[in-house]
């Protein structure tokens, strides 16, 4: 008949066992993910202070999917000295439709958030949807 306490040595070594196992496997990373791609990538990007008011941001990006993008919009995180987010802002790029492997400028003039040092930038979709860029920053806010 097995033993059903829980403390004879076979019942410790068989939770010892699987204690180490889901341990194991919890920390393992998964080997056959592969990082996806970005769906925009930033080229250029200049922030700098037109008065203590307002900003002027100008850059380009690129669609490096195979997808239209439609109603983008960049959104730009500021940060103060000790990376404390600010404030986001969003901003549309001329045109906002960006066909794939297309390079879009933007001129944009954004509210000048007080102590701001540094800006990453995202993307989303007409719809929403958060994209993947390529090269967000942190920028600096000169």
């Amino acid at each position: 008949m097995p033993c059903t306490c829980y403390t004879c040595p076979s019942a410790l070594t068989m939770r010892r066992t699987l204690l180490a196992s889901l341990a194991l496997a919890l920390f393992l990373p998964a080997q056959d993910k592969k990082p996806k791609t970005p769906e925009l990538e930033i080229t250029q990007v200049s922030v700098h202070r037109i008065d203590d008011t307002l900003l002027a941001a100008d850059g380009s990006i690129r669609n490096t999917s195979t997808k239209t993008y439609n109603k983008v919009q960049i959104v730009f995180e500021f940060f103060a000295p000790g990376k404390q987010s600010i404030t986001i802002q969003r901003g549309s790029p001329e045109p906002d439709v960006i066909p794939p492997g297309e390079l879009v400028e933007f001129h944009l003039q954004l509210r000048a958030p007080a102590r701001a040092v540094q800006v990453t930038l995202g993307a989303e979709d007409g719809s929403g949807r958060e994209l993947r860029v390529g090269k967000p920053g942190p920028y600096p806010v000169e």
